[in-house]
């Protein structure tokens, strides 16, 4: 494939992945300040950014950078699911669409886009923005109102913000902020175009899309560990008051498989899960052993699973505790895990720009890109 370029001064070279990563897949880790190609090259990064993958897989973003390519005025940006076109909203309210080939305006400066809300492609290239307290779709240079506008939320008094992150077929996924940050960490209503499907928290990996099915975590407060099950295509698919459910990952055939802890508000601080699969027959997929967790399960083409076994260690320093987090990126496939690779932070001086889990809730798109 291509070379792709220099990151702090060393050079990434993209190569299909080799080794121990399954054949055709592409898995870009970090390791603390170590950022790998599973199969190819290893460079060292800064800041810590969501890691992607364009969406033919051979262009690498790590936030707003488009290695080899282009340093853009964002933190994030959304690839289209096909070829190398991303798309992102500036701070005076712009949509810009980028190709190799440059940029050019999709919406002009003023158009009043929400640049922190986010945004989504649909397979056939559709894009769903926010602006202001309306969810608009642009469609081949046309924008349209799908939702909006929001009546302001009763009980903050605040706007309500749409904030699209997925489609299943023709139709947008969204939250419903509720105009505060802390009301919004305890749940927010999750949409499909106008019709609400239920209450979740506002993570990505929380809601998964496997063609025409989405599975989503259901529940209050922010405790990942607190009363959640799993619900798909809208009945409740975990049936399982004894556990807490996490991060649903799903097939287009109806296969289900998600994280699982025990149900207790306070077992956020250590928790301790394994993976099951819910569809179509119930079983307990992994055992991580005792102060590991299993997360951020994958479920790949030739049905293997891909997820990360980490743990959390912390360090007195100074009146605080600052946290280590390592793990590996494990594959279990027809019946035999094996690890793929490292990942985590190992530097205690990175906490200064990560903060590490969220009331047991694991964000790995710092660390872990993978496609298809």
């Amino acid at each position: 494939m291509r070379v792709l370029a220099c990151v702090a001064g060393a050079v990434l070279l993209v190569a299909a992945s080799a080794g121990a990563a399954p054949r055709g897949l592409q898995l870009l880790v970090r390791d603390g300040n170590h950022l790998t190609l599973a199969g190819g090259r290893t460079i060292d990064v800064g800041p810590f950014r969501s890691l992607a993958f364009s969406g033919d897989g051979r262009l690498v973003s790590i936030g707003g950078t488009i290695v080899g390519h282009a340093r853009l005025p964002t933190r994030t940006l959304a690839w289209a699911p096909t070829g190398e076109r991303a798309a992102y909203v500036t701070s005076e309210g712009a949509v810009v669409e980028w190709t190799p080939r440059g940029k050019r305006f999709v919406e002009r400066k003023g158009w009043g886009a929400t640049w922190w809300a986010g945004l989504a492609w649909s397979a056939d290239g559709a894009l769903a923005v926010p602006r202001g307290n309306s969810l608009w779709v642009i469609r081949d240079g046309s924008a349209t109102r799908l939702v909006g506008p929001l009546a302001p939320d009763s009980g903050t008094g605040g706007p309500d913000i749409p904030e699209p992150f997925a489609w299943v077929g023709d139709h947008v996924l969204w939250w419903r902020w509720p105009g505060s940050g802390s009301v919004a960490a305890d749940g927010v209503d999750l949409y499909e175009d106008a019709t609400r499907l239920g209450t979740t928290l506002m993570y990505a990996d929380y809601t998964a899309v496997c063609g025409t099915h989405v599975a989503f975590v259901e529940g209050i407060d922010r405790e990942s560990t607190d009363n959640k099950k799993i619900v798909f295509d809208g009945r409740d698919a975990s049936r399982d008051p004894l556990h807490s459910w996490s991060t649903p990952a799903c097939s287009p055939a109806g296969r289900l498989v998600a994280a699982a802890s025990r149900n207790d508000p306070n077992a956020f601080r250590e928790p301790h899960r394994a993976l099951w699969q819910l569809l179509p027959q119930r079983r307990q997929l992994t055992r991580p052993p005792w102060g590991w967790t299993d997360e951020d399960p994958r479920v790949l083409a030739d049905g293997s699973l891909l997820f990360v076994r980490t743990r959390l260690t912390s360090k007195r320093d100074v009146g605080t505790w600052l946290d280590t987090q390592t793990g590996r990126v494990m594959l279990l496939e027809r019946g035999k895990l094996r690890q793929v690779a490292q990942i985590g932070y190992l530097n205690i001086d990175e906490l200064k720009t990560y903060l590490g889990p969220y009331y047991g809730h694991y964000d790995w798109s710092p660390f872990l890109a993978v496609h298809p």
